[in-house]
C-alpha cells in the first residue's frame, strides 16, 4: 500500500503525508483529469459489508488562496525542468476525489485533500474513518465481546480529532483483557486477591504472563503510555500516537485468535486421531 493510499483509508482527518517531486508519478495517477490513469484503492464498503476495490471516478481541483501558502519558484528561475513544472501544478490546490465500489457504482466514498508546498493533507471524509475501518476491527468482536462497542467508540473519537477521549476507551479494552484474563486463572496464581489488587498494572502483567499473549507481556508498558496520554498529555499529541497504539492492541488481539484457532484445530485433529484409530483397530 502506497502512503497515498494509506493516508486515504488508514488515517484521520487532518493527518499528513510528506510529498516531493519523487512523488510525481503517484500525484499524477491520483490527481491528474488525464482519463488515462486508473487510481484504485482498497477499502471496506458499508453497504456491501465487505472489502471492495473502489475506482476512483471524479476529481474536482480547487485553487486555494486562502491558507497561507506559498510556492518557491526562486530556484529555478529561467529555464524551470518539465518534471519541476509538472510537480509544482499540483501544490496549493484542494482536491475532492469520488470513488465508486467496483462492484455496486451506487456504494461511494469521497475524500477532500489539500496539497501544499510539501504535505498532503486529509481535511474531509464520508463515510468517516471510523465508518470504513469496521471492516477491518469486524474479527475482533468474537474476542472483545462486550467491550467491542467500546473498541468503536474509540474509533469514532479518533476520526473526530478526540484524542484523549479515544485513549480512554483504549484503556478500558487493555485493563478488560488482563482482568478478564486474572478472573478464571486466579486459583493457579501464587498470589492472594489482595496483593494482586494492590499491584500496579504493570506488575498486574508480569503476574498473569503465563496466560496472556506475548504480545502484551513483552510490550507491558503500552498500558502507561495511554495512561499518560489521558493524564497528561495534548489532544495532538494523542491524535499521532492512536494508529500505532490501535496496531498495538490489534496486534495482541491477533494473538489471542490465532491461539483459539490453533486450539479448534488442535481438537479437531485428536478427535479425529482417536475416532480413526478405534475404527481401524475393530478392522483388525
Amino acid at each position: 500500500m502506497s502512503k497515498f493510499e494509506e493516508l486515504l483509508v488508514n488515517k484521520g482527518l487532518y493527518d499528513s503525508i510528506d510529498v516531493s517531486i519523487e512523488d510525481l508519478d503517484e500525484l499524477e495517477k491520483m490527481l491528474s483529469k488525464n482519463g488515462y490513469y486508473d487510481y484504485n484503492i482498497d477499502c471496506f464498503c458499508i453497504k456491501c459489508n465487505e472489502k471492495r476495490i473502489f475506482k476512483e471516478v471524479i476529481k474536482q481541483t480547487y485553487e486555494e488562496s486562502g491558507f497561507g501558502i506559498r510556492i518557491d519558484n526562486s530556484k529555478g528561475r529561467g529555464k524551470t525542468p518539465k518534471k519541476e513544472e509538472l510537480f509544482q501544478e499540483y501544490l496549493n490546490k484542494r482536491y475532492c476525489l469520488f470513488f465508486q465500489c467496483t462492484r455496486d457504482n451506487e456504494h461511494s466514498i469521497l475524500f477532500d485533500l489539500l496539497v501544499t508546498n510539501d504535505k498532503m493533507i486529509k481535511i474531509g471524509q464520508y463515510p468517516s474513518f471510523a465508518d470504513i475501518s469496521i471492516g477491518d476491527i469486524m474479527k475482533y468482536k468474537s474476542v472483545l465481546g462486550e467491550k467491542f462497542v467500546e473498541y468503536k467508540k474509540s474509533l469514532r473519537l479518533f476520526s473526530h480529532e478526540i484524542g484523549i477521549g479515544s485513549f480512554v476507551y483504549l484503556r478500558r479494552i487493555i485493563e478488560n483483557l488482563v482482568l478478564e484474563k486474572y478472573s478464571k486463572v486466579k486459583d493457579m496464581l501464587e498470589i492472594s486477591s489482595e496483593d494482586f489488587e494492590r499491584s500496579e498494572f504493570k506488575e498486574k502483567i508480569e503476574i498473569l504472563k503465563d496466560y496472556l499473549p506475548n504480545m502484551l507481556v513483552e510490550n507491558k508498558n503500552l498500558y502507561s503510555i495511554v495512561s499518560k496520554g489521558i493524564h497528561e498529555l495534548s489532544e495532538e499529541e494523542c491524535l499521532s500516537m492512536y494508529p500505532y497504539l490501535k496496531i498495538g492492541i490489534e496486534l495482541i488481539l491477533d494473538d489471542i485468535i490465532a491461539k483459539k484457532e490453533r486450539a479448534k484445530k488442535e481438537k479437531l485433529f485428536t478427535q479425529f486421531v482417536a475416532n480413526k484409530t478405534g475404527e481401524l483397530r475393530k478392522n483388525i
